[in-house]
């Protein structure tokens, strides 16, 4: 409490002295309910339940809006859009247009803005208060320099979307992209790392260490240079299987939202590992499923057993068997694949001379771009094909043949007989 009296004081410029005005109000307790509240501008603010880390944070927040207000709430006028109301208007229609990745990004933006300007006119936004934001992301020291742009690009996106919907003056948008850009050596906020590819002989060195399951999901990913998320979230329905060459067309995808369509192609060997784990199941049922994965680890766990099993166990599982109440999800998500990825790899460190290094699914896919690229002469169209990528910009990123078509190029130069 007393830590924002001194922010407060230094946003004024004045010398901390003891002025009763500009306290910020305490937390109080309501003891007829046990809510705690908080009374400023003639009103009384529900906190939450008294004592709960709910009530303690909304109090926080509450310190935080009242620093950044100059020691008052802002009043709402009955026709004020509020940042609150925007971002809520906005989240109910990004829900039903943005993919999982994109609509979890905007959440992270939500929270920063309501956090900080929940009662704020949308119309009194400016460049300042972007500003204030950009800031708060950069303390928290959660995020690269990189994503924090990104961030503070999809609250340009909110303000955009409040003009189309007449929520927004089109001056307050307009105003928002004067905001410079976090830029490299100009903040403490870390870079992020540069993905690279991952050598076949590293992720065969891995294979043996997974559960089948995962190992067939590696090794389809690679082949097809797929996205992890849509090897994890493959169903058996989705794979049209009438002709030599199968074709998986994910019904939900990155690209939905915009209306794209997405077709992986799947050759002889990408279909060796699919066809067995699809017979038996219906055509909503995963392709791969961590239920497998659960299943295998515990058939290598059994027999790489060297005590006997006791009779409470026998009892326990005949007694799941009876009640199945299975808290295995049906499908991976881009997190579990890599986990169960990262898992291995530990587990096999442990047990090797020459540890395996770690790296992540997304690597595979980098692998696919730059191995297309080098076997192709430098042409990425091919590579930008056959992954699914729309521009060559974003094929361009994923490959790293570059340094490698040089030196085979440099090769072929030294071979050559000068004239």
């Amino acid at each position: 409490m007393l830590s924002a009296y001194v922010r407060l004081a230094k946003m004024k410029k004045e010398v901390f002295m003891p002025n009763l005005s500009l306290r910020p109000p305490k937390m109080s307790i309501v003891k007829a309910t046990g809510a705690a509240v908080v009374y400023a501008n003639g009103k009384r603010i529900y906190l939450g339940k008294w004592g709960t880390e709910k009530a303690k944070q909304a109090y926080l927040d509450f310190l935080e809006l009242w620093a950044a207000h100059d020691g008052r709430i802002p009043e709402e006028s009955p026709n004020s859009v509020t940042i609150a109301h925007l971002v809520a208007a906005y989240m109910e229609s990004a829900k039903t247009i943005l993919g999982s990745s994109d609509f979890g990004h905007c959440k992270t933006v939500a929270y920063f803005l309501v956090r900080m300007y929940k009662f704020t006119p949308a119309e009194k936004f400016g460049p300042k208060a972007l500003v204030s934001v950009q800031k708060k992301m950069e303390e928290s020291g959660r995020f690269s320099r990189n994503y924090i742009n990104k961030l503070i690009n999809r609250i340009r996106t909110i303000f955009r979307w409040g003009v189309g919907e007449e929520l927004v003056p089109e001056t307050v948008a307009n105003a928002l992209k004067y905001v410079r850009p976090l830029r490299k050596g100009q903040t403490t906020t870390p870079e992020t790392e540069p993905r690279e590819d991952v050598p076949d002989e590293v992720v065969d060195r891995t294979l043996p260490f997974l559960t089948p399951t995962v190992a067939a999901m590696v090794q389809v990913q690679r082949l097809a240079i797929m996205r992890p998320n849509e090897v994890c979230r493959m169903k058996v329905g989705e794979i049209n299987q009438s002709g030599e060459i199968w074709i998986y067309q994910p019904i939900i995808h990155k690209g939905t939202w915009r209306g794209l369509g997405k077709a992986v192609a799947l050759g002889k060997p990408e279909q060796e590992l699919i066809g067995p784990r699809l017979v038996g199941k219906s055509p909503d049922a995963a392709v791969f499923s961590p239920r497998d994965a659960v299943a295998e680890k515990k058939e290598r766990d059994a027999a790489n057993r060297k005590t006997k099993v006791q009779p409470s166990q026998v009892k326990r599982a005949a007694h799941r068997a009876k009640n199945p109440k299975s808290r295995v999800r049906e499908f991976y998500d881009s997190s579990s694949y890599r986990h169960a990825i990262d898992y291995a790899i530990t587990r096999a460190n442990k047990t090797l001379d020459e540890p395996i290094p770690h790296w992540t699914p997304y690597q595979l896919r980098h692998s696919g771009v730059s191995e297309l690229t080098l076997e192709n002469d430098g042409n990425l169209d091919i590579a930008r094909a056959v992954a699914g990528q729309k521009s060559i910009s974003v094929t361009q990123r994923y490959n790293h043949a570059d340094l490698k078509i040089a030196i085979e190029q440099a090769k072929k130069r030294s071979k050559k007989k000068p004239d």
